[in-house]
């Protein structure tokens, strides 16, 4: 019996470890949820075994955490075991943080990383393709206009069909009608950015997408901050037309409503991640020509948008959409 116990317990060990064993990819969705100390957590282990793509991650962690010096040393082992973008990091040309901290930078690794991520962009890497023509510029091919547009939808579409949905909007060349369809295909995939992307392409509804800042809504729904601050921003024409005693007095019931919503969509960017110092407080002019701090909304109504934002943000965790074609400030500023 205590063989057989014995035996149970070696096979739940074994089992629970191979269904829970984390990979980078699970560390980099807790890097974009904001835990970046458990996201280290992940990367720590898959380091020491070698993995490079571990290393350049949990270097980039380090350094959201304060830990500059030790990123440093990190991203140099990862460039050191053949990660691309830990070389750019490494490179002074493309990180103003080499000379800053001190870090072992040489102009050498930006010609191996650019070796390393035509290797992989020739496999249909989309995060190569997009770092090489950030970095390194265009291709040949965009320099004729006939195989521009064509060849430029043609391959981004297949590395958006493929995953890679940032190749929507990275700067490859296509015309704007694929780049919609690009967009609408990431978007459909909860790709938070292309949603974005789209509600400011049809902001003037050029392309006449309905009601465009559903996407906004959607984008905010999956953490997304700058989905919460473009409804912020959307509505915050309302606010900035009130000056004076009277537009008060002109105010409506729908305008009150939204005045309501933009602080709202202010409390819940912040809480994502979007900083602004918004605050429901105007300064006006009377009727004798004064100047007067009026609050917009009573204090009950703020308390109430308040406990509403608070439960929207237990319900939704921040989500950055970074990875490692995002820009490197991005990458490594809070």
């Amino acid at each position: 019996m205590n063989q057989i116990i014995k035996l149970l317990l070696i096979y739940v060990t074994v089992f629970s470890y191979k269904s829970f064993a984390a990979t980078v990819d699970d560390g980099v969705t807790l890097f974009n949820q904001k835990e970046y100390k458990q996201a280290q957590a992940v990367f720590e282990p898959l380091a020491k075994q070698g993995d490079a793509r571990a290393m350049f991650w949990l270097g980039v962690s380090q350094f959201r955490t304060g830990k500059q010096f030790k990123a440093g040393h990190t991203l140099l082992k990862s460039a050191e075991a053949g990660n691309p973008w830990a070389m750019l990091m490494m490179s002074p040309k493309d990180n103003g943080y080499c000379g800053y901290l001190g870090w072992p930078c040489d102009p050498s690794w930006r010609d191996k990383a650019f070796s390393t991520l035509q290797v992989l962009a020739d496999q249909g890497n989309g995060n190569a393709i997009c770092t090489l023509l950030y970095r390194k510029g265009k291709p040949w091919w965009t320099y004729i206009p006939i195989l521009n547009k064509k060849r430029g939808g043609e391959l981004a579409e297949k590395g958006v069909k493929n995953g890679w949905y940032r190749m929507a909007s990275c700067g490859i060349p296509m015309d704007m009608k694929k780049r919609v369809e690009l967009l609408q295909y990431a978007a459909s995939q909860n790709y938070a950015p292309a949603m974005v992307e789209l509600y400011y392409l049809d902001e003037k509804g050029k392309y006449k997408m309905k009601n465009s800042a559903h996407f906004l809504h959607d984008a905010m729904k999956l953490g997304y901050d700058s989905g919460a601050a473009g409804l912020f921003h959307y509505l915050y024409p309302i606010y900035h037309k009130i000056n004076t005693y009277v537009d008060i007095q002109n105010l409506t019931a729908e305008d009150y409503n939204k005045l309501k919503e933009l602080y709202f969509y202010s409390l819940v960017s912040q809480g994502l991640g979007y900083k602004d110092d918004f605050n429901l407080q105007v300064l006006i002019r009377t009727k004798n020509n004064e100047n007067k701090v009026v609050k917009l909304i009573s204090s009950d109504e703020e308390n109430k948008i308040e406990e509403r934002a608070k439960d929207f943000l237990k319900k939704v965790k921040p989500n950055l959409f970074l990875d490692e074609s995002s820009n490197m400030n991005t990458l490594l500023n809070p």
